[in-house]
């Protein structure tokens, strides 16, 4: 029955131990607060205990992935907390690198870690030998970036929504789940475990700015009215040297639609310094 509820759950947390107090007091309230994420148990049972490689108090988690049995360090088991275990359960509990679906993807939400996505075609015959290429990367950001591989066919729209322009796989976009941020490896430029590396350093000592939906930038901007679009917004409105003056409109918009010839005019009226101001 014993060696059975190890394996009855992809993540087990057992406490080795004979007392009631110390670790067993935590441990108890810990079970209570995750008790629809993992399954918990407690060994008070001398032999099972010798008979599972321990010495008590100990403090243990069994998983159907990545290591399969992993210690809570036993100089810390003294000064155990709830939040800390809470912390070091999840770190522990989260695959190194899995598939995401609609079914797991609520678990990464609420990590409230960043998320990096490998695309790839399932299809592929080098699939499994590419994600093994990109475990080592998972290791190294293991509790400040969750690391999922995605079925790049089945959720291309997906792929979209992260603001991948092409429909070219091994793909790969780091996504502030907090704010919602997306920043995709250029597609036009080869996709290796190190340049995802450098691409997640650069995420996470805040170099890098994230990726905007944007329309083309104009060829020629000889209208009265510049248009303005996301890959240029910055720039432009951080010119010294001109004032802005900006309509955001949205083009099914009643009000913007006859707006528009009347902003056309004033563009017109001030198009002899458009050098200084900028409409």
């Amino acid at each position: 029955m014993y060696e059975g509820f190890k394996t009855a759950d992809k993540v087990v947390a057992i406490l080795y131990a004979t007392g009631t107090d110390g670790p067993a007091a935590t441990f108890s309230q810990a079970a209570e607060k995750h008790r629809d994420d993992y399954l918990f148990g407690q060994v008070s049972d001398a032999e099972t205990i010798a008979a599972a490689g321990v010495k008590a108090p100990a403090l243990v988690v069994y998983k159907k992935f990545d290591e399969a049995k992993v210690e809570y360090p036993a100089s810390s088991l003294s000064t155990l907390t709830v939040e800390g275990f809470s912390d070091w359960l999840k770190s522990v509990g989260t695959p190194l690198m899995d598939e995401v679906s609609g079914e797991n993807y609520g678990f990464y939400a609420e990590s409230g870690l960043p998320l990096a996505y490998l695309f790839i075609d399932t299809t592929d015959a080098a699939k499994d030998t590419l994600i093994e290429t990109y475990k080592p990367l998972a290791k190294k950001f293991k509790g400040k970036v969750n690391f999922v591989w995605i079925d790049a066919v089945k959720f291309a729209e997906h792929g979209k929504a992260m603001n991948l322009q092409e429909v070219k796989w091994p793909a790969f976009v780091v996504q502030d789940m907090a704010k919602q941020l997306k920043y995709p490896h250029s597609q036009t430029e080869p996709l290796s475990p190190d340049s995802a590396e450098k691409l997640v350093d650069q995420y996470l000592d805040g170099s890098l700015q994230p990726s905007l939906k944007s329309e083309p930038i104009p060829t020629s901007q000889d209208e009265p009215v510049f248009v303005l679009v996301t890959d240029e917004f910055f720039k432009v409105i951080n010119d010294d040297d001109k004032d802005i003056f900006i309509e955001f409109y949205a083009p099914w918009c009643g009000h913007c639609k006859r707006l528009a010839p009347i902003w056309t005019q004033l563009g017109e009226k001030y198009s002899n310094i458009k050098d200084r101001l900028l409409m």
